[in-house]
């Protein structure tokens, strides 16, 4: 199967299209070529780019032709010189239309030196002809143009753009490389926060799971001292009167439940500090609490046992710890108590706990 091929010609005697390729190989002189018919001579380039590598025939002919059948079907681009100061130059190189209309390549390009509106074939027809039959004015060594000294984004212009053209056509026998993506950095600092906000997603998510499967109670952590039989709805956490024995359990920051160390009355005589009235402070979701309060616009030193929060306010408890825990931290020891007291009633009344197993603590934090 033969190469596919760029054919160059020429209706000049002062360019011929040989020189075409010697430009684009870069040579002096052109190595020997392969006669694919007796009027086309063919020489072999390798184009390489950043997307594919491919092997193409540079084919030149000085006579009107498109060869025999197999060379017909393998031309992917016509490149044709004229001259614009010479109108016979430029009837012949309309007189490839006829050829043209059987092969039909796919880059068409009529080229000179340069065009000027003072030609014989003025700027403006070149143009209006190269419009309506397909194809591409390409000037070697156009005049300078001062526009393009102020455009951001100047056309390719002179060989330049003849080679660009054939490296962006899609050769039928190129083979692709296994480039990486192109991306911008905008696009890469998008893809960036994305995959930081997906990390972020997926620790919520395992929190979350952590404290639907922990939030349950086990059958040794329910007290033999509830009176009431009565279920409770939502995520299960220990009612306050339960929270006063030194044995029971009570919640931290995490979600989990831990058993509070024992400790002991007999030295000091006085209640101890695992105690509802003296939670410890790392384990008391002070912050939660009070900005549930202040996004409702309510009073931070309102009583939090007055404020019936929902279950979307319980789910954030464990999400806002900072505030309440400093305002709790310069409290005297028995605000602290009654202020643990009231905050293990808001986790009682967030989840819907039943107001009569907490009235003697209830009564007592009055």
């Amino acid at each position: 199967m033969a190469l596919p091929c760029a054919l160059f010609s020429s209706s000049s005697t002062d360019f011929e299209p040989q020189e075409f390729v010697k430009q684009i190989l870069k040579v002096s002189e052109l190595p020997p070529p392969s006669l694919t018919t007796p009027e086309i001579k063919s020489y072999e380039w390798h184009i390489n780019t950043k997307y594919y590598s491919t092997n193409i025939h540079l084919s030149t002919t000085d006579k009107r032709t498109i060869g025999d059948k197999e060379f017909a079907e393998s031309v992917e681009a016509f490149i044709h010189y004229f001259d614009p100061s010479v109108s016979s130059s430029f009837d012949l190189a309309t007189a490839w239309l006829p050829y043209l209309s059987h092969i039909e390549p796919e880059v068409l390009m009529l080229v000179c030196k340069c065009s000027k509106d003072s030609d014989v074939v003025g700027r403006k027809k070149a143009l209006a002809w190269c419009v309506e039959n397909g194809f591409e004015l390409v000037e070697l060594e156009p005049e300078p143009d001062s526009d393009d000294e102020d455009n951001d984004f100047p056309e390719t212009k002179g060989l330049a753009r003849i080679i660009q053209a054939l490296h962006a056509h899609t050769w039928p026998n190129l083979e692709l490389k296994n480039s990486p993506p192109v991306q911008s950095p905008l696009v890469r600092q998008m893809m960036k926060e994305q995959r930081l906000l997906n990390q972020e997603l997926e620790k919520q998510s395992d929190v979350n799971s952590k404290h639907q499967l922990h939030s349950t109670p086990l059958p040794s952590e329910v007290s033999t001292e509830s009176h009431s039989t009565k279920p409770t709805q939502g995520p299960s956490v220990c009612s306050p009167k339960h929270l006063t024995s030194s044995s029971d359990v009570k919640p931290n920051l995490d979600g989990n439940t831990e058993a509070p160390a024992p400790a002991s009355n007999e030295s000091t005589g006085k209640e101890s500090d695992t105690e509802i009235g003296a939670l410890p402070l790392d384990d008391i979701d002070w912050g939660s609490l009070i900005g549930a309060v202040a996004a409702d616009g309510s009073n931070e030193d309102a009583p939090l046992g007055e404020k019936d929060l929902g279950v979307d306010e319980f789910e954030q408890l464990f999400m806002k710890l900072k505030v309440m825990k400093d305002r709790a931290e310069n409290l005297t020891p028995d605000e602290r108590k009654k202020y643990a007291e009231k905050v293990a009633i808001s986790f009682w009344n967030a989840i819907g706990g039943d107001e009569d197993e907490i009235g003697d603590l209830d009564a007592d934090s009055d």
